[in-house]
């Protein structure tokens, strides 16, 4: 059985919905994770809805989503907030 590989996380619904429709005329397989605990109890709660593909379609769905908008090369770059964990934990394994 092919993995299955979060994509994108979304915080709204309609957002999720219409990107998951997007890769579906494709033909690619979606499935989505927290939805249910999204709405219940926001998108700080777990992170937000998350759109998933198989591994085997991981490559074509992020291609179509670039080529879309629905995806940026930034959205691959680490945050700020790792960059910073980064230079944190360099700065230890130096000592």
């Amino acid at each position: 059985m092919d993995e299955l590989v979060v994509v994108r996380t979304f915080s709204q619904s309609i957002d999720f919905e219409m990107t998951k429709s997007y890769l579906e005329s494709f033909n690619i397989e979606c499935f989505v994770m927290d939805e249910l605990t999204n709405r219940a109890y926001a998108a700080s709660v777990n992170g937000g809805i998350k759109l998933v593909v198989k591994r085997s379609q991981l490559d074509e769905a992020i291609k179509i989503l670039l080529e879309a908008g629905y995806l940026k090369k930034e959205d691959f770059e680490p945050s700020t907030e790792m960059k910073w964990m980064e230079k944190v934990l360099n700065f230890f394994r130096k000592k």
